[in-house]
């Protein structure tokens, strides 16, 4: 691996870059899952380009700066979620060997399992939002005070509507395992869909080590994510903190079973000639039609190795 200033210089402009474009998430709210979804794609390109030293820079980039923009706290959070799992992945995606080593041909080498990024990328996401929750005090109480806020907005607006304290007690508790679940499960979608594009305008540039992959066929999540998967919905019967554990455990691990069940879905679709609106009144119906997802990618567990000829090793080598 050569550390050299322009990589450097490089990570470092991705982070700020990356950096700015939190802050205008911050800014324009309603288009703050777009804008996160975009921030992530800086240090992707760092990594998946010019290599490990120019994510770690991009990390340091971006902590900087929104440390210095807003605090160091905030900085911390967004490092852990989602600028980390984009360097992790990154650098995961530029690990290759010979074939030869894992019983395959000697004239290909064996890239890093797409399978295994995504299960590393999950595991990464639970832990830091987790994390994050319990730090910044998270609990039933909180989710309580956003249920009643929620509550008062929609009697504003329609004052025969009126929750009694059981009902809002009931709300609270299912608010409470709902949030860790639904930004663990939107932040592996989203840091994917940063690492897919990331890795088409790499690809673009010429500078990209990986090669491409039929996301259709090989995107599948590890079979130990199952295990996390009940792990996670057998730790928040406990609640408290080991809920909200489990419940980004549970929210992450399904955020991956549900890109593998897309793709599952893609591949199987191929040649059919209903594969177009089929797959239009799929994404359109996400919400609904996510658990049936999830669930073919549970059913679906298995690991696919891209394989280039020996020449492509050696730039990987020297990156």
């Amino acid at each position: 691996m050569n550390v050299n200033l322009k990589s450097i210089a490089i990570g470092l402009v991705a982070g700020i870059t990356s950096a700015l474009l939190v802050l205008a998430a911050t800014a324009q709210l309603s288009f703050s899952l777009v804008f996160l979804v975009l921030a992530g794609i800086p240090v992707f390109i760092a990594g998946l380009g010019f290599g490990a030293i120019a994510s770690v820079a991009a990390l340091a980039g971006s902590f900087a700066t929104l440390s210095l923009a807003i605090s160091p706290l905030f900085a911390l959070g967004i490092l852990a979620l989602p600028q980390l799992p984009a360097a992790w992945m990154s650098y995961e995606a530029n690990l290759a060997r010979p074939a030869s080593e894992i019983g395959g041909p000697e004239e290909v080498t064996a890239w890093y399992p797409l399978s295994d990024m995504l299960l590393h990328m999950a595991v990464i996401v639970a832990a830091a939002l987790s994390a994050t929750l319990l730090l910044t005090g998270y609990n039933i109480s909180v989710a309580q005070e956003l249920v009643d806020v929620a509550a008062e907005v929609m009697r504003e607006q329609d004052p025969a509507m009126a929750y009694d304290d059981a009902m809002r007690a009931s709300m609270a508790k299912l608010y409470f395992y709902l949030l860790p679940l639904m930004q663990a499960l939107v932040s592996v979608v989203t840091i994917f869909a940063a690492y897919y594009f990331s890795a088409l305008i790499v690809r673009m540039s010429t500078r990209s080590l990986r090669p491409r992959e039929d996301m259709p066929s090989t995107l599948r999540m590890h079979w130990a994510g199952a295990f996390f998967f009940l792990g996670g919905i057998v730790l928040m019967f406990f609640g408290g903190s080991a809920g909200i554990v489990g419940a980004a455990v549970c929210g992450a691990f399904a955020g991956g079973f549900l890109l593998s069940g897309l793709a599952s879905f893609h591949m199987r679709s191929r040649g059919k000639s209903w594969r177009t609106p089929a797959l239009v009144l799929a994404y359109l119906t996400i919400f609904f039609s996510g658990f049936f997802f999830i669930a073919t990618g549970l059913l679906d567990t298995r690991r696919a190795v891209a394989l280039t000829p020996n020449g492509k090793s050696d730039k990987n080598e020297n990156n």
